[in-house]
């Protein structure tokens, strides 16, 4: 039998209990497509039903085509496959976004990818700068394994700017003369407590700054990190989510929220309605009298779209920085690691934060930093019986065999990045050995086992966030350049998915409400460009969403299928699905450009262009707008009517919480 008739008949065997459950009329339909449930079975159909913002039914075309009630939208799926919706466990939301604010310098791959990269970029743009003007770099930078920048490399290209700027890890910062001046550090001064402040062999700083609190030292001084406003943040808030939606995540855990202040915020902006992706939040802490001081403020307002979960703690860094905490120190990997608390000081405060009832999660990669971050979960747990806690570790790359067996039976979550394995192996087996590299994520052995697993990109820690790389880790396990890695632990398609839906949802207490395509759930979907469980390795390339769904509402579509609705006549029209902003034409331009963008609904909207420092230079628009397309036309002046200068620019449309970007050029 032909696999497509099959699945054609298994449709039909299976309408009639979906259909029975269907009481309501749909308002969205998804039809003529691959659904891939993600339920107990794995059953797949042809069709999905929503009504408001859950799922009524899943079956074949012809029975939930009946479903729809007048004015119900169609999403022709021509073929495609339909996932739940991709549920990151390991996401920094409002962090990510600001990667991308204008006023940033972008040093992330594949812009910086070695020492020489890195002070060319950081050169040229300190010259086109005033004296004593900020080089803020947004986190991201790589350089080759066998390579280190300190101060004195930064000094010789950037004499006159203080200078901050983070690797992509986040574990370690580098900063010139300038910035450790004005930051106050010099050889006299003590690290914070969970951090180092690198010193040459005369003791004075090398301008290497290991781990949060010190990088902060010199952090809170640069443009766009320590002045950072509410109204940036909120942009933050939206880019970030845009790019979630647009990846084809409609869940994300936010597990190092690094203030109260930011909880805040991300519960204003989704009071006021704007937040579009399900959001879990985690509030990061260093220190024991800071979880005293915190622990009192625990009591944060939950809302239907972000619920705080719990606390982020961290034992160790990160590879690059040396900080991986091996029980091996000889590793290039660990020659700088040392506990960020000693396991009495990490026992007491995981108990006082498992006692607030909540969820703690720990950052930790190294196979002693994770004994000690279980024995804490171990401690706390006979101190303190709850039921199901679901601590959790994050990122987990070396675990020992004992320490697998003891997170099966104290049911310890792991939340981690396969797509490591392919960005980053190469560069692991450089910077351990071939015992530490045999430790490397287990993951089939750990599904074997009965361990809870969830996956997360961890943006802007990982230089890309698309789901199509955790795939691709999880199931070839092979590096770039095609070197294996443990391939008995390869996942195939199916696990992988469950993982990172399923096992990502429990990892948030929320498989009841999301994680599969079932009745009664949540209607987050995703569209997927390719056949997920029939894609070869070249497909998995380029794997994209098309279009992904929240609670019922297309809050991201690429525009490759029909999205339609019935009018008063009975026919079937097309409209706009999401909000779009087009390309201006022309661009560049001297004179005046044209603005082109599209509503699917009736809604205020407003139209502002920045310059590259992210500085408002003209409104162009703020009012409401009909559904359909629209244009308007710059004259590529600013606000007093005075022409810009030549150089980029960019166009920001904000409407009902949805932010879109578009850069112009101006050639004078």
């Amino acid at each position: 039998m032909k696999p497509n008739t099959w699945l054609y008949l298994h449709c039909l065997l299976m309408t009639a209990a979906c259909f029975a459950a269907a009481t309501e009329q749909a308002d969205l339909i998804l039809f003529n497509g691959k659904v891939i449930t993600v339920d107990a079975q794995d059953h797949i159909y042809q069709a999905v039903a929503i009504n408001g913002d859950k799922i009524i039914a899943v079956g074949s075309n012809l029975t939930i085509n009946a479903l729809a009630k007048p004015n119900c939208k169609f999403v022709d799926l021509q073929g495609k496959c339909v996932s739940p919706g991709l549920i990151d466990s390991h996401y920094h939301l409002m962090y990510y976004g600001a990667q991308f604010w204008p006023g940033y310098l972008n040093i992330r791959h594949p812009v910086v990818t070695s020492k020489a990269e890195f002070l060319q970029v950081v050169g040229d743009y300190a010259r086109t700068l005033d004296s004593l003007e900020w080089v803020s770099a947004n986190q991201g930078f790589t350089v080759h394994s066998d390579e280190t920048v300190d101060r004195y490399d930064l000094d010789t290209v950037t004499p006159n700017n203080p200078v901050y700027a983070r690797h992509s890890s986040g574990q370690y910062s580098v900063v010139n003369s300038l910035a450790l001046d004005i930051a106050g550090i010099d050889s006299n001064t003590v690290a914070p407590v969970g951090s180092l402040i690198m010193k040459d062999s005369h003791g004075q700083p090398t301008g290497i700054l290991s781990h949060y609190p010190a990088e902060n030292m010199v952090g809170q001084h640069a443009t766009g990190y320590g002045d950072r406003t509410d109204e940036q943040k909120f942009d933050d808030i939206e880019r970030g989510q845009n790019l979630c939606l647009e990846a084809g995540y409609t869940s994300i855990q936010d597990v190092i929220i690094g203030n109260t202040r930011d909880i805040w915020l991300y519960k204003q902006f989704a009071d006021s309605g704007q937040l579009k992706v399900r959001l879990y939040m985690m509030l990061y802490l260093d220190y024991e009298q800071q979880a005293d001081s915190l622990i009192k403020k625990a009591k944060f307002t939950n809302s239907k779209m972000a619920k705080f979960i719990g606390w982020k703690l961290a034992m160790d860094g990160g590879l690059a920085a040396r900080t991986m905490l091996m029980y091996d120190k000889s590793l290039y990997a660990s020659q700088l690691s040392y506990p960020y608390h000693s396991q009495d000081e990490l026992n007491s405060i995981v108990t006082k934060l498992h006692n607030t009832g909540l969820q703690v999660a720990i950052h930790v990669g190294g196979d002693e930093g994770i004994d000690m971050s279980i024995t804490a979960f171990e401690e706390a747990m006979k101190a303190y019986p709850r039921p199901d806690p679901r601590h959790r570790i994050e990122h987990g790359l070396f675990p020992s065999a004992t320490a697998l067996q003891r997170m099966k039976s104290d049911s310890i979550i792991l939340s981690t990045q396969p797509q490591w394995i392919t960005w980053y192996g190469d560069g692991y087996t450089k910077l351990t050995d071939a015992a530490t590299m045999s430790l490397l994520l287990p993951l089939k052995s750990m599904l074997g086992m009965g361990i809870h697993l969830a996956f997360g990109c961890d943006v802007p820690a990982s230089p890309y966030q698309e789901p199509k790389w955790a795939f691709k880790g999880a199931t070839l396990r092979k590096s770039t350049t095609g070197t294996p890695f443990n391939l008995e632990e390869k996942l195939i398609m199916p696990e992988a998915l469950r993982i990172h839906t399923m096992g990502s949802a429990y990892a948030a207490f929320m498989e009841d409400s999301t994680g599969s395509i079932e009745v009664g759930k949540y209607a987050d979907l995703t569209v997927w460009s390719h056949d997920l469980y029939n894609m070869n390795v070249d497909d998995s390339n380029v794997l994209a969403s098309l279009m992904t769904i929240v609670g019922g509402q297309i809050m991201y579509d690429a525009g490759t299928l029909p999205v339609t609705q019935v009018d008063a006549s009975g026919n079937r029209v097309p409209i706009p699905s999401v909000i779009k902003l087009r390309q201006n034409y022309p661009n560049p331009f001297n004179a005046e450009t044209r603005i082109e963008f599209e509503m699917p609904k009736a809604a205020m909207a407003e139209l502002v262009i920045y310059d590259m420092k992210g500085q408002r230079v003209r409104t162009l628009a703020r009012q409401r707008y009909g559904q359909g397309a629209h244009a308007l036309v710059w004259d590529g002046r600013n606000e007093t009517g005075q022409s810009v200068p030549s150089g980029m620019y960019v166009c920001q449309m904000r409407s009902e919480g949805i932010l879109a970007h578009k850069k112009l050029m101006v050639l004078r």
